[in-house]
């Protein structure tokens, strides 16, 4: 299982780093289409999207009311205006920095929900405070301010693209400098074989015009990432752009295959 929050990790030999790159946010591709009618012989179980976007609000103090204000600012630049659900979580971590000592990192977290039949948003506002001697015998406090946005959802990937350029949009009048994930999530019965998993894979590749840049198919994790001119802004890695993410799982338990298309990259566990 993957577990991260915004950390890409990519099966590929020789990445040295991950650049955002800001192409403008227009798709002549509808990949929620192309996803739709990426199977023959069998029927989803469910389509759903989520959408996540996570950037750097700003280095300020804010108070516990402006942390809220923030929250509920971004909320409505999303259309929600009815009543939400607001709590506060606090964490303490420690950090070593080498000959300098340790710091210790305060992380205070105001989490928005909103959910509802058709899906869940949650938003929030995260204060990361690093306060420490660093070995010159004076306090150094430093306050980042960041803004996570995930929208989910259930049975609906029509929406993607929509609620995907609203949260971008809002980033941009907002100054967050950050990135947003547009994922789409299948799910199908029962396991894939190989030739399964290629033929989705390569019938996605076909309807968006997409080349291969990097990719693993094999049996433990099938993902493939790669370039389309239509499927929007992309991130460059070792020179190469990408905006298009394929990924295939399965899960034992539910005995059922999960089937994702991101763009630029998945930020979703599988």
């Amino acid at each position: 299982m993957k577990k991260a929050l915004y950390v890409i990790v990519v099966l590929w030999v020789g990445v040295t780093g991950i650049y955002m790159a800001n192409m403008g946010k227009a798709q002549t591709v509808s990949m929620s289409s192309a996803f739709t009618d990426s199977i023959s012989g069998r029927e989803w179980c469910e389509l759903d999207t989520c959408i996540e976007g996570y950037g750097k609000f700003g280095v300020c103090y804010l108070s516990d009311e402006e942390k809220e204000r923030l929250v509920k600012n971004v909320a409505a630049a999303l259309g929600i205006t009815s009543p939400c659900t607001i709590t506060t979580e606090q964490e303490r971590r420690g950090v070593w920095d080498g000959e300098a000592g340790s710091d210790s990192v305060d992380i205070n977290t105001v989490v928005l929900t909103k959910d509802s039949v058709n899906g869940s948003v949650t938003i929030k506002s995260i204060t990361q405070e690093r306060q420490g001697e660093a070995g010159t015998g004076t306090s150094a406090i430093n306050a980042e301010q960041y803004v996570y946005v995930s929208i989910n959802v259930n049975n609906n990937i029509d929406c993607a693209n929509s609620y995907r350029q609203l949260v971008e949009g809002m980033f941009d009048a907002m100054g967050i400098q950050g990135n947003v994930n547009m994922n789409l999530v299948g799910t199908l019965e029962g396991a894939l074989n190989s030739d399964e998993k290629n033929e989705l894979a390569d019938s996605l590749l076909k309807k968006l015009d997409a080349e291969v840049v990097a990719e693993n198919r094999d049996n433990e994790m099938f993902t493939i990432y790669a370039y389309s001119k239509g499927a929007g802004s992309y991130i460059t890695i070792g020179g190469s752009k990408i905006n298009m993410n394929i990924a295939i799982g399965y899960d034992e338990e539910q005995d059922a295959t999960k089937v994702y298309l991101a763009s630029p990259v998945n930020s979703l566990d599988y």
